[in-house]
């Protein structure tokens, strides 16, 4: 009699069951490498900054910021540095900042921000926080 599910099948579907879920994992590593890669390469700096449609734009012209693949970030400016903590979320299109120790001009960036457009040199974003309205651009300098 012939079996129309044999052990033998059983096991193949496993292992391409594996195999499927292993490549999808692979391909949200290598998303996540490459966002982590473009945010650490270079410095940034905020060419556009709005809070509640008022452009504070200037308060971060002394300011350029470098992002480490550790998860920190610092924001440099003639007065020394502000050290604080970023994540990038690949599957939510997000990243959080968080300078707990520092002036009103940076606690600006405490926020987790949805990315509404971006390339390898820019980054448009917004307050996932519905009840802050603000916008970000930082270009790679």
């Amino acid at each position: 009699m012939n079996k129309l599910f044999t052990a033998q099948h059983f096991l193949l579907l496993l292992v391409v069951s594996i195999t499927i879920a292993h490549c999808a994992k692979k391909k949200e590593e290598i998303k996540t490498n490459i966002v982590i890669e473009a945010m650490t390469n270079g410095r940034w700096v905020v060419e556009k900054f709005t809070e509640n449609n008022v452009d504070v734009t200037g308060e971060f012209g002394a300011y350029e910021f470098q992002f480490y693949k550790d998860g920190s970030v610092k924001g440099f400016n003639i007065a020394g540095e502000s050290v604080g903590t970023w994540l990038g979320d690949v599957e939510s299109e997000t990243i959080a900042s968080n300078f707990p120790n520092t002036n009103d001009t940076l606690k600006r960036m405490n926020d987790t921000w949805k990315i509404i457009k971006n390339s390898f040199t820019y980054v448009e974003a917004r307050p996932t926080n519905t009840n802050r309205t603000a916008f970000l651009k930082l270009v790679k300098k």
